[in-house]
């Protein structure tokens, strides 16, 4: 008998703090789509120094230069948020991100007597879809170095 009422008390007591409250109630996951911000800083060096940087087709500066590059792509996906009870902060847990198409900057390096080198930045490789949501910038810095090779002469 002693037993059976200690199972009894011991299950009233521990059953309520197994409830959830509203606060804590399951969320489902929602699609979403939306447009995300992309900052990508580009740290553009050349061996040697002295090379002029274009972004397509416009100068940007001489190396050692800085090329500062954005995108705004739509991503898709679905999230979930979670209101913590105690804070009231909201976490947010993101799957199945993608992104629809893709934004390329093409950098390319000229100094007179060297070949020139070009390189294309494709933004959405840089920024993986998986934990990004809409509505924010995200920002990211690189460093590209150009090794230029002297332009060879045509034999005679």
């Amino acid at each position: 008998m002693k037993v059976n009422v200690f199972f009894l008390i011991l299950a009233v007591v521990i059953a309520p703090g197994c409830a959830t409250t509203d606060e804590e109630a399951w969320n489902p996951w929602c699609d979403f789509r939306g447009y995300c911000r992309l900052k990508l800083s580009v740290q553009v060096q050349s061996k040697p120094d002295g090379a002029q940087v274009y972004l397509g087709e416009e100068l940007m500066g001489v190396t050692p230069c800085t090329v500062v590059v954005e995108a705004a792509p739509v991503i898709t996906g679905q999230k979930q948020i979670v209101t913590s009870p105690v804070d009231g902060s909201r976490h947010y847990f993101i799957r199945d991100s993608s992104y629809r198409g893709q934004t390329s900057y093409t950098i390319w390096v000229s100094k007179d007597g060297y070949e020139p080198l070009r390189h294309t930045i494709v933004m959405e490789e840089m920024f993986p879809a998986e934990a990004l949501l809409h509505d924010k910038l995200y920002e990211k810095s690189v460093t590209m170095i150009f090794e230029l090779e002297e332009r060879r002469s045509p034999p005679p």
